[in-house]
């Protein structure tokens, strides 16, 4: 069985459709545990409004995104989970595909798949997989080969209960993740897409101003592999204009040393 984790907080005008894309899927061997972090609108109402003997309501005060899915992991009952953003919605053989890759693979702790970005009713494919196995997953990460993001993958629950999302993140708490994983899980990537995400380009604009809530205000280059450097730098230079002085402070020798950004572009090139 597959456990679905939706963290909620103030979405009440699409969680009801994200979670109606979890409850019409073609395999309905699974389960939803939404965890609501303390919303303040009415989206516990939208989801009391569906009778669903599948759903698991918990609620707690507000802790982030990460404490969360650690909440609701902790309560799932299934041997996978899927994470779900609760303005996302899954497509109607997701947990079908899912599923099939895990089954196909059974060495592989981790399923992968393909998704579409959806803008202004206007959608496009965010990647492209084929079936097969990630040996490098840093590297396929440096060079777009492997995009993953939360809803479009499962991953095994005994993975995400010895790997713990980081409380102290709030802001890509999912990529931070994901980076420590890589590590030690095995990776199989599906070629069939499983999900809608819904990009709110008015909230991703916004200022940003604690650097601590963010994945970048942690990033550790020490003991690192030389691709696992590489994809923390390729994260580091698309995110630092956001906390410019915050990062001078932080991270000094990103910005003196230009041999980092020389290998940058030398094995971009090489792509």
């Amino acid at each position: 069985m597959i456990s679905v984790v939706i963290p909620l907080y103030n979405k009440e005008a699409s969680i009801k459709q994200s979670l109606m894309s979890v409850l019409s899927q073609s395999c309905q061997d699974f389960e939803v545990v939404i965890v609501d972090d303390g919303s303040t609108d009415n989206s516990v109402a939208k989801v009391e409004e569906i009778q669903d003997s599948r759903i698991h309501l918990i609620r707690q005060e507000n802790g982030g995104p990460s404490k969360a899915r650690n909440t609701g992991v902790k309560n799932a009952k299934g041997e996978w989970v899927l994470f779900l953003d609760a303005d996302d919605e899954l497509l109607p053989d997701a947990i079908k595909n899912l599923w099939n890759g895990a089954k196909n693979h059974q060495l592989s702790d981790f399923v992968c798949a393909p998704f579409y970005i959806v803008c202004k009713n206007k959608s496009r494919l965010a990647c492209q997989y084929q079936d097969a196995c990630v040996k490098n997953p840093y590297k396929g990460h440096f060079y777009g080969r492997l995009a993953p993001r939360t809803g479009a993958l499962i991953c095994k629950k005994k993975i995400c209960l010895s790997n713990p999302f980081d409380e102290r993140i709030r802001r890509f708490e999912d990529l931070e993740w994901l980076f420590r994983l890589y590590k030690y899980i095995k990776v199989f990537t599906i070629s069939k897409p499983v999900l809608k995400t819904n990009v709110d380009f008015s909230s991703a604009s916004r200022a940003r101003k604690d650097i601590k809530e963010d994945f970048l205000g942690y990033l550790d280059f020490n003991g690192k592999s030389f691709w696992e450097k590489m994809a923390l730098y390729s994260f580091f230079l698309g995110e630092r204009d956001y906390y410019v002085e915050q990062c001078k402070k932080l991270y000094p020798w990103l910005y003196r040393r230009y041999d980092w950004l020389l290998i940058y572009k030398v094995i971009g090139w090489m792509k």
